[in-house]
């Protein structure tokens, strides 16, 4: 007889997502957020009732292939603003394996996010860039675009997004892997799971070019996921800001949310993630949102 061909070998970053290890850590973050059950019904606590041989199965189905994502829970949730967004859930064994491919690729990706980007992303606050929007506002940045993108989660393009991450990802099974979660979620190329623990960082990076594009010698940006402001020192300059904006987000899937974007002057009032700045003073007006995103 005939041994079995030798596998080959993983590549280094997927087989750090895929060890047993890196999921049981993935597992102890899923099982923190206390979330509930994905498509198939799934609990938690029936994950973890044979911990190891189901830690052990998705190991040996993700490195040799025959991986396939489970299906998602969904269901609508009231927005502040009296609007809905829809939740989309996976399984446990679906959010243990993004978890782990989160927390890999978190480290690598977050040195690509631009300084103005504060959503999502390990030692940044709400007060870092309410911080960053004081300084700006001391050096003449008075004039804002005070932003949001509309449907930012369910509107991403997913051919972008994956080519973005081709470039800064060279791996292929790690992006063929991130590739199934997307069409798992929306077989029509757009949107990302508001309910995946690994929406968050793909959210940032599809944005990343924006960010750092966007600012110049006029411009200045703070971003927290779909919220930003765009600084300038005149209100033509906020125009111009606030067209090149929509511009570059519109190949990206996105656009500007009409009835949350206006142009304003600082010394009129303008709220932000919690906080209204006027003049020059800075009141804390009401607690953070949660995030439109996983935690």
């Amino acid at each position: 007889m005939h041994a079995p061909p030798d596998r080959p070998a993983l590549s280094p970053l997927f087989a750090r997502i895929v060890n047993e290890q890196a999921l049981l850590a993935g597992w102890r973050r899923v099982k923190r957020n206390r979330g509930g059950a994905g498509g198939d019904g799934q609990e938690p606590r029936h994950f973890a009732r044979d911990l190891k041989r189901n830690i052990a199965r998705l190991a040996r189905d993700l490195a040799g292939g025959s991986y396939r994502p489970g299906p998602l829970r969904s269901w609508p949730i009231a927005k502040r603003d009296g609007g809905v967004r829809m939740l989309a859930v996976p399984t446990i064994r679906d959010r243990v394996a993004q978890t782990s491919t989160a927390m890999a690729l978190a480290p690598m990706l977050d040195q690509l996010m631009s300084p103005a980007s504060f959503a999502y992303r390990a030692g940044l606050s709400v007060e870092q860039a309410v911080a960053l929007i004081t300084m700006y506002r001391l050096r003449g940045f008075r004039w804002v675009v005070d932003g949001d993108i509309a449907d930012f989660f369910s509107s991403i393009r997913h051919e972008p997004l994956l080519a973005l991450l081709a470039q800064m990802v060279p791996c292929r099974p790690t992006c063929a892997l991130i590739a199934q979660w997307l069409v798992g979620f929306s077989p029509n190329g757009r949107g990302l799971a508001q309910g995946s623990p690994l929406s968050p960082l793909l959210s940032n990076l599809a944005v990343s070019p924006v960010d750092r594009l966007i600012e110049g010698k006029r411009v200045r940006l703070v971003r927290y996921a779909d919220d930003f402001l765009l600084l300038t020192r005149t209100r033509a300059e906020a125009e111009a800001a606030a067209a090149t904006m929509s511009a570059m987000i519109r190949p990206l899937g996105l656009t500007l949310n009409p009835r949350k974007t206006r142009i304003a002057h600082l010394d009129e009032g303008i709220r932000f993630l919690g906080y209204t700045f006027m003049r020059d003073s800075l009141t804390r007006t009401e607690e953070k949102a949660q995030s439109k995103g996983p935690a």
